[in-house]
C-alpha cells in the first residue's frame, strides 16, 4: 500500500494541565499549525482547576479557532492521571496523544509523522524522546539540560533522551495510543500523583505491545529553572517511584532505591559516630567521595559539551539525588496505608 492509499488516522490530543498560564497558548498554537486534517483532529484540555489564568487563555484560544474542535474539561481531581483518563474518555480520536502543556513542538509534521508511522508499522503505540533543550531557555536551565543526561542523573532503562529509532519496550516513552489499548489494560491509575505514565506504559508492556519510537516525534520540555524547581520535580518523582514500585513488586529495580538507601546512611553515620568515631570518619570520607565523583562528572560533562566547567552541574546532580531519595522515603511511609485502604475497597 502506497502511502497515498493509506487511510490516516484519527488523533486526540491529550493535555492535562495545570497553572500553565505561561506555555498553553504557545503549545495550542504549535499544535493548530501541525500540517494535519483539522477534521481528523481534536483536543482536549483537562484543566486541573488552575488558580492562574490557564482555562481563561484555552477559552479565548478556542473561541479565536473555531476550526479546530478543543474541549476544556475542569479536572476536579487535580491529578495529571485523572486528566489523562477525562481526555481518554472524551476525545475522540482512534488514537490518543499526549503533550504537556510547558512543551515546544519543534516540527509542523509531528502528527501527520505519527500518523504515518503507525500506518507503516500498525503500531498499537508511539514513543519518543523528550528533550530538554527548546529554544530561548537561561543558562542554569541548559546546566539542567546537559546534568539530565548523564547515568547519574537519569535511569539507564530510559529512552527519553535517546536518538534510537525502532521497536523498543513502551515502559519510559509510551505517548501515543490506540484506543483498544485503554480498553485492554484499563485507563491511568488515579492513585498516583506521579509516574502515572510510568505505572500506565508498564501494564501495556505486560500486555505484550511493543513501542515504536522516533526522534522525529521529539517533544522538547521545558527544564526547571531553579535548585528548588527541580527538587519539586524530583520530589514528586520519588513518591512515583514508591508508589510504583508497591503496585509492581515484581518491577523493583536497585537503581530505584540507590538515592533514598544512600540518604539514609548519610543521616545514619552521624547517629552512629555518637558511639564510635570511626563512623564520623567513614561520614565524612563519604562525603568526600560522593563531591568527587559529582566533581568528575561535571568535568565530563562540560568537556563533552565544550564548556568552561560550572559548579550548577554536580550541584544539580545533587539536587535530582535528594529529591528522589526524600520522595521515594515518603512515599515508603504513606504509600503502605493507601495500598492497604485501596485493597479493602476492592474488596467490598
Amino acid at each position: 500500500m502506497n502511502q497515498a492509499e493509506r487511510r490516516l488516522p484519527s488523533i486526540t490530543v491529550m493535555l492535562p494541565v495545570r497553572n500553565e498560564e505561561r506555555f498553553i497558548a504557545q503549545t495550542l498554537q504549535q499544535i493548530y499549525d501541525q500540517d494535519f486534517p483539522r477534521e481528523l483532529l481534536d483536543v482536549v484540555v483537562a484543566d486541573g482547576m488552575s488558580t492562574d489564568r490557564t482555562a481563561e487563555i484555552v477559552r479565548e484560544f478556542a473561541e479565536s479557532h473555531p476550526d479546530l474542535r478543543i474541549q476544556l474539561l475542569a479536572n476536579h481531581k487535580r491529578l495529571s492521571s485523572a486528566g489523562r483518563n477525562l481526555a481518554l474518555r472524551h476525545g475522540r480520536g482512534e488514537y490518543f496523544l499526549l503533550i504537556d502543556g510547558h512543551v515546544y513542538i519543534p516540527r509542523r509534521d509531528l502528527l501527520s509523522t505519527a500518523a504515518q508511522l503507525v500506518s507503516e508499522h500498525d503500531a498499537q503505540v508511539l514513543g519518543r524522546p523528550q528533550p530538554l533543550t527548546p529554544p530561548d531557555i537561561g543558562e542554569f536551565q541548559k546546566m539542567v539540560a546537559l546534568a539530565r543526561q548523564s547515568p547519574l542523573a537519569h535511569s539507564q532503562e530510559s529512552f527519553v533522551y535517546s536518538q534510537f529509532d525502532g521497536w523498543t519496550s513502551p515502559l519510559s516513552i509510551g505517548v501515543m495510543y490506540r484506543r483498544d489499548i485503554v480498553e485492554q489494560v484499563g485507563e491511568f491509575d488515579e492513585t498516583f500523583d506521579a509516574a502515572e505514565d510510568l505505572e500506565f506504559n508498564y501494564r501495556v508492556e505486560r500486555a505484550g505491545v511493543r513501542c515504536y519510537t522516533s526522534p522525529r516525534l521529539a517533544v522538547h520540555y521545558y527544564p526547571r529553572d531553579s535548585l528548588s524547581g527541580l527538587l519539586r520535580q524530583t520530589r514528586r518523582y520519588g513518591y512515583g517511584r514508591a508508589a510504583f514500585v508497591f503496585k509492581h513488586p515484581e518491577r523493583f529495580r536497585i537503581e530505584t532505591i540507590v538515592p533514598a538507601g544512600f540518604l539514609v546512611l548519610l543521616a545514619a553515620l552521624p547517629l552512629a559516630g555518637l558511639t564510635h568515631r570511626g563512623f564520623l570518619a567513614g561520614w565524612v570520607a563519604l562525603i568526600l567521595l560522593y563531591a568527587s565523583i559529582l566533581g568528575l562528572e561535571g568535568l565530563r560533562l562540560a568537556r563533552r559539551a565544550g564548556i568552561v566547567f560550572n559548579w550548577r552541574l554536580p550541584a544539580i546532580i545533587a539536587c535530582v539525588h535528594l529529591g528522589l531519595a526524600v520522595g521515594f522515603l515518603e512515599g515508603l511511609a504513606r504509600w503502605p496505608g493507601r495500598l492497604w485502604k485501596r485493597r479493602r475497597a476492592e474488596s467490598r
